[in-house]
């Protein structure tokens, strides 16, 4: 790094301080950013526009199927009306903003690796708002609310007790457990989990429960996402002695022990790493029991069709102008998250041992 100490240079290094003052610094014209910025879950399901503050739409579904048969003659009066009601449903949108500050000296100054500071800093904060869009779906089991800032609804907040498998108590929440009468797919928490149960790690029959109760419900599940250490987790139960599952080596002699699909009884299912699921989170999160630390703890199955991201305004520059001698500026966005039918998809929880 430059100093600003000009002295005089020395032929050997062991001269003291002023032996480097004639050497060039060596600074690549590039920076390095380790951060993942993907969003797996938001960029697989789809997209669509708004035009309230508060987005809503219609659920509806067939009776089940019964005996139906009827005298020759039958009068209307004799039969009873088994129509099914329609169910309407809504979520808030949620404003995401960054403030930007960057010093007009900075912007004016040769760096490498950076053409334009505020340019540089406006595209970094994008990135970050979108992977605070990413947590909010997958990771912050916050519910829709339209006071104060408002706030949409999650993933976990349109799921339902019947489509809720709690891997610790070995059945679906409503069946019971901690879980029992907290999801009611509204958008909302029915309820608050009643114990801070001991988190299992997932298992290969979790899956199978929850895709045979998804396609049982009418839809059909065609990924699994999970954090990155539930999906270690899964390619290991493939692996374990007595399950029938075979490790494959290639003809150039490389080991394949991941799963990265799932073929179960009710149709192959893609296994999705989200690292966001992962990431260290807030306990108490939603509904969670005080002890329950939301990372890790969920796996979701479901197929992107059912899913949409719902924009009111798209993320743009909001020009604040200048201040003093700096360039001031925000980055907002505001959308809300479409559950299309809450029947489509479903949860693992308690898992992440």
């Amino acid at each position: 790094m430059a100093t600003g100490n000009y002295v005089t240079g020395g032929p050997k290094a062991a001269l003291g301080n002023s032996a480097g003052a004639s050497e060039s610094e060596d600074l690549s014209n590039y920076i390095s950013m380790i951060t993942r910025d993907d969003t797996p879950f938001v960029s697989s399901i789809g997209k669509n526009k708004t035009d309230a503050i508060l987005h809503e739409w219609q659920t509806d579904e067939l009776r089940a199927p019964g005996t139906n048969a009827q005298a020759e003659g039958v009068d209307y009066a004799d039969l009873t009306q088994n129509q099914q009601f329609r169910t309407r449903l809504g979520n808030y949108t949620q404003i995401f903003a960054e403030a930007i500050s960057v010093s007009n000296t900075k912007r004016k100054v040769n760096q490498k690796g950076v053409a334009d500071e505020f340019a540089y800093q406006l595209k970094k904060v994008g990135t970050e708002m979108r992977r605070d869009l990413e947590h909010t779906l997958v990771h912050s089991w916050q519910g829709k609310s339209g006071s104060g800032a408002r706030t949409m609804g999650g993933v976990q907040a349109y799921a339902n007790d019947a489509l809720v498998y709690d891997a610790t108590a070995g059945d679906f929440a409503s069946a019971g457990g901690s879980f029992n009468g907290v999801f009611d797919g509204s958008g909302t928490f029915a309820g608050t989990q009643t114990a801070a149960d001991v988190a299992v790690d997932i298992d290969l029959t979790h899956i199978d429960e929850m895709q045979q109760k998804v396609y049982e419900e009418g839809g059909k599940s065609t990924r699994v996402m999970v954090s990155p250490k539930n999906r270690r987790k899964i390619s290991e139960q493939a692996q374990l002695a007595g399950s029938n599952v075979r490790r494959e080596i290639g003809a150039g002699g490389k080991l394949r022990q991941s799963v990265d699909i799932y073929e179960s009884d009710f149709g192959e299912v893609m296994i999705v790493p989200n690292y966001v699921m992962g990431a260290n989170g807030v306990a108490a999160t939603g509904p969670l029991a005080a002890a329950i630390n939301p990372n890790d703890l969920t796996a979701i199955c479901y197929d992107p069709m059912w899913f949409n991201v719902t924009t009111l305004r798209p993320m743009h520059e909001t020009d604040v102008g200048p201040k003093g001698d700096s360039t001031i500026g925000m980055l907002v966005e505001e959308c809300t998250f479409e559950a299309k039918n809450p029947k489509g998809f479903g949860l693992i929880v308690n898992i992440g041992a």
